[in-house]
């Protein structure tokens, strides 16, 4: 809040301040020095000599309370998502959120690799130095590419039954990722049977080549040789093989593991033991020698992988639909290999969401993960028929307050009036000025919007008459909070000023008795046709117009001009709200549009008839609920309820206030992902600070704010070294203030 000061005199180095009885000092930097970092040194004097203003102490209080707001601790906290037990990747950029509609390309366009983004991958994603079968290093990296998957909401029976959900929804034979082994150096084919190669963080054992496009490969292999006549043991993993050979010759063996015999197995071939690992045959030493002793070199890993080119991986004998893998040969009398992609495709809809992690399937390698929705702060805006003939915004949530604020009424066919009814008419203009008319208007709106801070307030003017004895007109000038009528300005005269936080009115003309009407006109930033929630939701509410606003501009996002005649029926009404952007920038984000109307009841009421500029399609969330929602696809993400389960519709806006973003990270797969918080603090209370001037003495040593001058405030008279009750002429010449 910025509290608006009308006049300004800085009193010794005390930082005491004092203005007239019709204004309220401040220092140029305040909130400072009466509250700074949180912490408050400050007392409000207000006078109590005779004739001062009951103003004062409301203003007094109107301190007080702006005062409070600079205390700091109130407000929302996000904590973002922690990931432990592994590498993890947040989808994200400190400047680029995941927004709710948004894919994986409109946040980050570059690969993940082992440094990027943020810290990278370093261990799935390792730099790493190849060793060929002639002991040649070869260098590689690795990266992986994103598909362009997009956060939206969802409604799937095949995840979960009527219910809307926010996540990510890949359907079958949908890209998901591409991972890339690029070589720097490049190996020769014919040096690649019986290597070790890491890929995407696992140990893999090349068994075998295929004719320069397939690669054979064993899971976590662990080799060893074994002779004629021992038996030995070998450590996969934590389980325990006990080897040896049952029969040998020249171009195949047979293997005894674990008391089993393998089938008779040639150089490269595999074989799938009872435990779901495999043996692999790398080469039998046989030698036909009488008293020598034969010996094969074998593998036992975990699990087979065959990489053929433009063909499905294939992963212990059976192959992964849609995941395919690309290897790029160069071609020469002597052809090498510069690269190993693998294109993941879903094989059936896959579906990311808080409950639900999409792992790589067969490589179980990398794993995608959603936390949810951050949402720094959250309010609800409600339109509903207020009765069965007027609509109204149900508890709005104004700056300071929370008010039923009447829209539109009719006659069951045609909305004819704004407000309730034509003796509670809510006063709007498209001008600066309005003439509110105690007789038929229930109250205003005024507002002020700077494009980066806005707040409105609903407001009457009341009891008219004389100034007393003389011949001015006055009135009194109130605003509601909390359902209670609250006077702001008494005895409001024409050129008066009226503030409110940051709304200034000017009184012009009043006219009391038969009319009791008065002139209010809106001050700079300030105006009488919008509506703004204390989160920044924009309304524009409707006002009498006669011009016609073209629809094919951007004008008719924001119009709200209402006109109803004779010829002119107004059966329905785009009441229309705007977003906030990621800035903070007033109205600069999405627009939602509430088109109210007449339901087909024999009598027909009012409702919300239509919602327009939802970003997904509306869906019932449950089973015959009849309570539809969708989303705005924004940087605040909007939630919206649309009520049908009455006969007047009803729509619920759940407004953010703030940007609101998803948590999508890439794993390795031992990771855990423990979802981000938004937490409401409370507010250092400021205590009460309101003293009388004749109680000054004890809050002496305290930065004072000195309500009136020295006319009704001794405390004022007392730092203007004069008397109290200097009044008018005598205090313009004892001050110089005038």
């Amino acid at each position: 809040m910025k509290f608006n000061f009308r006049k300004i005199s800085a009193i010794g180095a005390s930082a005491l301040l004092t203005g007239m009885t019709l204004g309220v000092a401040a220092a140029a930097n305040y909130p400072a020095p009466f509250v700074v970092g949180g912490s408050a040194d400050v007392a409000v004097v207000y006078g109590t000599g005779a004739g001062v203003s009951t103003l004062d102490l409301i203003q007094a209080g109107n301190i007080q309370t702006d005062l409070q707001s600079s205390m700091g601790a109130a407000g929302t906290t996000t904590t973002s998502g922690t990931v432990s037990g592994g590498d993890s990747v947040k989808l994200e950029k400190s400047s680029t959120k995941f927004q709710l509609g948004k894919g994986i390309s409109d946040i980050i366009s570059t690969s993940i690799t082992d440094d990027s983004p943020g810290d990278g991958l370093t261990t799935l994603l390792a730099d790493g130095v190849y060793v060929d079968d002639d002991n040649d290093e070869k260098d590689y990296t690795q990266k992986i590419d994103m598909a362009n998957s997009t956060l939206a909401m969802f409604d799937d029976d095949d995840y979960k039954a009527d219910t809307p959900t926010i996540g990510m929804r890949l359907a079958s034979a949908a890209h998901v990722l591409n991972y890339t082994l690029d070589f720097t150096d490049e190996p020769e084919w014919a040096d690649l049977t019986s290597t070790n190669i890491e890929i995407m963080g696992k140990n893999y054992f090349i068994l075998s080549v295929t004719a320069n496009t397939t690669i054979n490969l064993l899971d976590s292999a662990n080799t060893a040789t074994v002779t004629e006549g021992e038996t030995i043991t070998v450590n996969v993993e934590g389980t325990s093989y006990e080897v040896s050979i049952q029969y040998i010759a020249s171009t195949e063996v047979k293997l005894n593991i674990n008391g089993a015999s393998t089938n008779s197995l040639a150089e490269a071939q595999t074989q799938k033991l009872s435990d779901g690992a495999y043996v692999g045959i790398k080469d039998i030493m046989h030698d036909s020698k009488t008293g020598s002793l034969s010996s094969v070199e074998f593998s036992i890993g975990t699990g087979k992988l065959v990489l053929k080119h433009a063909t499905d991986v294939e992963i212990n004998d059976v192959s992964v639909s849609n995941m395919k893998t690309y290897i790029t040969t160069t071609s020469s009398s002597t052809p090498t290999i510069s690269k190993i992609a693998i294109e993941w495709k879903a094989d059936d809809e896959l579906f990311l969401t808080p409950d639900s992690e999409v792992t790589m399937p067969g490589f179980e390698a990398v794993k995608l993960s959603f936390t949810g929705m951050l949402y720094p702060a959250e309010e609800v805006i409600t339109v509903k028929g207020g009765s069965t003939t007027y609509v109204t915004l149900d508890n709005f949530p104004l700056k300071d307050s929370t008010e039923d604020i009447n829209i539109l009424y009719g006659d069951s066919a045609n909305f004819t009036g704004i407000g309730k009814d034509s003796t509670h008419l809510l006063r709007t203009s498209n001008e600066t000025s309005i003439t509110f008319d105690k007789d038929t208007d229930e109250y205003f709106v005024a507002s002020f919007n700077d494009g980066s801070n806005a707040e409105s307030y609903l407001m009457r003017a009341t009891d008219f008459g004389q100034v007393g004895t003389t011949t001015a007109n006055r009135t009194d000038i109130q605003y509601k909070k909390d359902s209670v009528w609250t006077t702001i300005k008494d005895d409001a005269k024409i050129t008066d000023v009226v503030t409110i936080g940051n709304v200034q009115l000017t009184v012009g003309t009043i006219q009391k008795s038969a009319e009791n009407t008065v002139v209010l006109t809106a001050g700079t930033n300030c105006n009488f046709h919008t509506l703004y929630s204390k989160e920044g939701l924009e309304v524009f509410l409707p006002w009498n117009g006669t011009a016609t606003i073209p629809t094919d501009t951007s004008a008719i996002g924001k119009a709200g001009a209402f006109v109803y005649n004779a010829s002119r029926a107004v059966t329905t009404f785009d009441l229309t709200f705007a977003e906030e952007d990621n800035n903070e920038n007033i109205g600069d984000g999405g627009n939602i549009t509430a088109q109210l109307g007449w339901n087909s009841a024999s009598t027909a009421e009012a409702y919300v008839s239509d919602v327009g500029n939802e970003s997904v399609t509306f869906v019932e969330n449950g089973d015959n609920t009849k309570k539809w929602v969708s989303h705005k696809y924004s940087a605040l993400a909007s939630a919206l309820q649309w009520d049908k389960s009455g006969d007047q519709y009803e729509l619920q806006i759940t407004y953010h206030g703030e940007e609101s973003y998803g948590e999508v990270y890439v794993n390795a797969p031992g990771t855990t992902v423990t979802a981000g918080t938004t937490t409401t603090g409370t507010a250092t209370s400021l205590g009460d600070v309101l003293v009388k001037d004749s109680e000054v003495s004890s809050v002496s040593t305290k930065n004072l704010i000195v309500i009136g001058g020295s006319c009704i405030n001794s405390a004022a008279a007392k730092v203007l070294g004069v008397a109290t009750g200097t009044c008018g002429a005598a205090f313009t010449e004892a001050t110089g203030v005038g």
